[in-house]
């Protein structure tokens, strides 16, 4: 059951926006966009074409139950594409996501790549950052042997950049769904981000997020229950004309129980994610 890998990944979204929704305050306009009146590159989602390198680095430890004590390390490393354009509604954007040179790497063992997935499509709301999905099918099953989500979703590097916010600080909730081993997980996760000073012309955001996991499955014809919960805590990194997300780095800690009818394994995730542009 150590073969789970819980770091995004996520094939089915619902998204549950908290955030607050204060009166906008009226900037100099350099270009804007005629139905708001609002300055579309002081945004992060501007029309144009990015690419970033993306590596996660995460270690399972068994602490209890029956398991074996032992530890297993997985390596993720990829190159994300987002293309920007602006969306048919007002204060809408467009974004495709397309992955390259995707591989997983664990333990000491050889690298081994991900054939290419299709590109996925977003709609995100300008003003709130809100993201959602438009072209992913909801998951309902694991229950296909080949069946498993991918490490990458492309909301590694979609946050929800609020735009609006006043004061500088502003929650988002998240549901997903994921296949790991035979089972359907299903994560729930509350991010709160906060502006903060930063010490160069770039814009800072901390980001700390708590969710919790709930799935079952089946596993060597056993039926298993999984439940976890865990925090991620952030740093993003967005500067430049048009304004853009520059880099994120941050860690997080997850806690997992995988119950069967005969066993009881509990494990300790903790994961490194170093998210950056490439030069434009």
């Amino acid at each position: 059951m150590a073969g789970f890998f819980i770091v995004a990944g996520c094939t089915s979204t619902t998204r549950q926006p908290t955030v607050d929704k204060p009166e906008p305050t009226l900037q100099k306009p350099i270009t804007t966009d005629s139905s708001t009146g609002r300055d579309v590159y002081t945004t992060p989602y501007a029309p144009g074409q990015l690419q970033y390198d993306l590596q996660i680095f995460s270690v399972a430890r068994a602490f209890d139950g029956d398991s074996v004590h032992r530890s297993d390390s997985t390596r993720v490393i990829g190159l994300i594409t987002t293309t920007f354009a602006t969306g048919s509604r007002r204060n809408t954007a467009i974004v495709r996501v397309e992955f390259d040179s995707v591989s997983v790497t664990r333990g000491s063992g050889t690298s081994v790549p991900l054939r290419a997935s299709r590109s996925l499509t977003f709609t995100i709301d300008t003003q709130t950052g809100e993201v959602e999905p438009t072209n992913q099918a909801r998951l309902d099953s694991c229950s296909k042997e080949d069946l498993e989500s991918s490490p990458i979703d492309g909301r590694e590097v979609l946050p929800t950049i609020h735009t609006l916010a006043t004061p500088n600080t502003w929650t988002d909730t998240l549901s997903t769904s994921t296949c790991r081993g035979g089972a359907l997980l299903r994560i729930t996760r509350i991010a709160s981000y906060t502006r903060v000073e930063s010490p160069d012309s770039t814009l800072h955001i901390a980001r700390i997020a708590q969710f919790q996991i709930t799935g079952n499955g089946q596993q060597w014809n056993q039926r298993i229950e999984v439940s976890g919960d865990g925090t991620s805590t952030d740093t993003l990194r967005l500067g430049g004309f048009p304004l853009r997300l520059l880099d994120v780095a941050g860690s997080s800690q997850t806690r997992l129980v995988f119950k069967t009818e005969l066993r009881l394994q509990q494990f300790i995730q903790t994961s490194r994610t170093h998210i950056v542009m490439r030069s434009r």
